[in-house]
């Protein structure tokens, strides 16, 4: 940026002083999250989200909370760190997706809980890569997923902390992603 100088009429450029943050400009889900990582320890915690939701404007109960770091927290480490924030955070719509589930969400979403549950026979909360194949086989009989138009989906897509297991933030991340959650309307016909 350059600022005219009128007894000379030439361009000189504008002292980086005059701009934010010393010249530099950063994205602003960092700006937020250094704000709201107020211990400093590189992650958002429960409370710290609250305390974001509230100052700007979105009362978030504390189911409402849970789900919001559910929806945020997608490796299930249950922390947001600066990726999954500033993913969120990028997004529009990103209040919209911290809603409760609405009863038709609700319930796919315990279908799918449990379907994932029947094959999780460790009860470790996480699935290998067999056991997600034969949950996506599941979800596609009971005709929640069409496994031929998502096939192409990667586990390692999936599996975003690269454990080489999928847990339950990370398949529901990935349901979200592909707008399965989001087919359970509220609409009355």
């Amino acid at each position: 940026m350059t600022a005219v100088n009128r007894s000379t009429k030439q361009n000189t450029p504008l002292s980086l002083s005059l701009f934010a943050f010393g010249g530099t400009t950063k994205p602003m889900s960092e700006i937020m999250f250094n704000k709201y990582d107020v211990d400093n320890n590189g992650s958002i915690s429960r409370d710290e989200l609250r305390s974001l939701c509230y100052d700007l404007g979105y009362y978030l109960s504390n189911d409402e909370l849970a789900w919001a770091c559910t929806v945020i927290d997608k490796d299930g480490s249950g922390m947001i760190d600066c990726r999954e924030f500033a993913e969120w955070w990028k997004t529009s719509s990103r209040f919209d997706h911290l809603k409760m589930p609405n009863e038709k969400q609700a319930l796919l979403l315990s279908w799918i809980v449990e379907i994932c549950r029947s094959f999780d026979k460790l009860n470790t909360g996480t699935l290998d890569p067999d056991q997600f194949t034969a949950v996506c086989e599941a979800l596609s009989q009971e005709g929640i997923l069409n496994v031929n138009e998502y096939q192409a989906c990667a586990f390692n897509e999936i599996d975003r902390n690269q454990d080489g297991r999928i847990n339950f933030n990370e398949l529901i991340a990935w349901f979200k992603n592909i707008g399965i959650l989001d087919n359970a309307s509220t609409e009355n016909s």
